[in-house]
Formats: C-alpha cells, sequence, structure tokens
C-alpha cells in the first residue's frame, strides 16, 4: 500500500514505524467472552480484535508496525503481562494450525499425485485392445479409469498451485504478530505525553 494511504490511516513512531492502535475500556474485553474462567494467558483473544489486527498488518504489508494497546481502567503489571503472553500464545498457536493445515493440503497433493500417477501407468500398461470382441461396457469402464487418473492429477496439481498462498500469507502475517513490538498503556498516560 503507498505511504501516502497508511499515513492518513496510522500514527507513526519517530523511527518510522506504523502504530496499530486499540483502545478499549478493560483488558477483559480483547478476550472471548466464553472464557471468562481461564486465566488471561490461556483465554481465546477476542475474533474481533484478532481480525482487525490481522487486517492492520496485512494492510501495513512489509513496513515496520508496533502494536499500541490504550486501556481505559486501571490495570497492573502482572495484568498487561499477561496481555502480552496471551497475545504470543495465540498468534503462535494459529500459526502452528495454519503449518499442520499447510501439511495436510501437501499430504493430499502427494496422496492424489501418487494414485494418478499409478493408475494412469497402469492403464497404460494393461490396456485392453479396441477389438469388436471387447464390451462396451469394459471399454466404457476402461476410459472411466482414464478420467479419474487425470482428474485425480489435476486436482493435485490445483492444491499446490492455487492453495499453498493463503497458508504463507496468513503464516506470514502471525508471525509478524509474533515478533512486533506491543505497547500496553493507559489511556489517561497517553494523553497526557
Amino acid at each position: 500500500m503507498s505511504s501516502t494511504l497508511l499515513e492518513n490511516r496510522y500514527e507513526f513512531t519517530p523511527d518510522g514505524k506504523a502504530i496499530i492502535d486499540i483502545t478499549v475500556e478493560s483488558i477483559s474485553d480483547l478476550f472471548n467472552s466464553f472464557d471468562k474462567k481461564a486465566v488471561f494467558s490461556r483465554r481465546e483473544l477476542d475474533q474481533d480484535f484478532v481480525d482487525y489486527l490481522f487486517d492492520c498488518v496485512r494492510e501495513i504489508g512489509s513496513d515496520d508496525f508496533m502494536v499500541r494497546v490504550s486501556i481505559e481502567h486501571e490495570f497492573n503489571s502482572l495484568q498487561e503481562n499477561n496481555l502480552r503472553k496471551a497475545i504470543i500464545n495465540y498468534f503462535a498457536y494459529v500459526s502452528e494450525v495454519e503449518k499442520i493445515k499447510f501439511r495436510n493440503e501437501m499430504g493430499k497433493f502427494f496422496l492424489l499425485m501418487l494414485f494418478g500417477i499409478t493408475l494412469l501407468a497402469l492403464l497404460s500398461k494393461y490396456k485392453i485392445p479396441d477389438t469388436a470382441e471387447v464390451e462396451v461396457w469394459v471399454k466404457t469402464a476402461q476410459e472411466g479409469l482414464v478420467i479419474a487418473s487425470w482428474v485425480a492429477i489435476w486436482e493435485a496439481m490445483t492444491a499446490i498451485f492455487f492453495c499453498w498462498s493463503p497458508y504463507f500469507a496468513k503464516t506470514e502475517v502471525y508471525n509478524r504478530i509474533l515478533t512486533s513490538e506491543i505497547n500496553i498503556v493507559n489511556v489517561v498516560s497517553r494523553l497526557t505525553i
């Protein structure tokens, strides 16, 4: 994205990092409300917060950024550390989930490719002669198997060429969030600076 558009949407630190600014009333607003009994470091983050952070990082692209979470209510250093740990735990988890999905997709690719090539090789080696004595259903079955082998190969090629990109893109954004600077500040202290 062009730097002019980014300058209109984000504040920047003196060293040029874009600031992804999130303001909430309390730390608990950043967590899923169904997880109220769990400790903060193990709770799932609120999906709106995750989506906003993900979209901002994707929009910023390869530029440097930091995350600033402004909280209206008072909080202590333990809560601040727990929030940082929760963000890191969550994005490490979703990054690992994307890697598992990618490995599963690669497994599907290899199985489909192996099946398609093996079936095609067997059909080539044991081709039924095209004579009048061969029944129509046998010829039809053979043609069906040839089509099935090409469909398997096509599906494998589709999986490798079109499906791998989203996994890498998501994992890259998650890893950028994991390694980003996260500042947690009180709204009152931020306004007085």
